[in-house]
């Protein structure tokens, strides 16, 4: 019973923290779930089967969400989609419609880590980004991109 129990307090962990895309995000609340489940009705055989398929299918549902967000922002900002499409660096009006458009801080930041892109902010564009609803946390990674 206090196995069921570290599985279930590990998958409870796990899906709490979140990953850089859906995909990750359903495969590893999949394969928690299906671990606790699995564990639960089989013993340490069934977890580990329920973990797979749970990773199996919660992988699917979460790739069916990042293409989902992908398709929202060809409709609302096909040229953003176009230049990330090139791996080029992302505008301040950029950032705002993938803000906009629902595109988590943690792939926002990741895309501008892998450009290398650098910002020089000036208090006009910060307070821009601020009130369109871009987090802080993106604001303050496009300042401290500077440094």
């Amino acid at each position: 019973m206090r196995r069921f129990i570290a599985i279930g307090i590990a998958a409870i962990s796990v899906m709490t923290c979140g990953c850089e895309t859906k995909t990750g995000t359903g495969a590893i609340a999949g394969a928690g779930l299906g671990a606790v489940t699995g564990g639960a009705i089989g013993g340490g055989k069934g977890a580990l089967i329920g973990g797979a398929v749970g990773a199996l299918a919660g992988g699917l549902v979460g790739a069916a969400l990042d293409e989902q967000d992908r398709k929202v922002m060809e409709r609302t900002s096909p040229r953003t989609v176009e230049r990330m499409d090139r791996s080029e660096p992302l505008t301040v009006n950029d950032v705002i419609k993938l803000s906009q458009g629902g595109v988590s801080d943690e792939t926002i930041i990741r895309y501008m880590q892998q450009t290398g892109t650098t910002y020089n902010l000036s208090q006009a564009q910060i307070r821009r980004l601020q009130d369109a609803g871009v987090s802080q946390r993106v604001v303050n990674y496009m300042i401290d991109s500077s440094r």
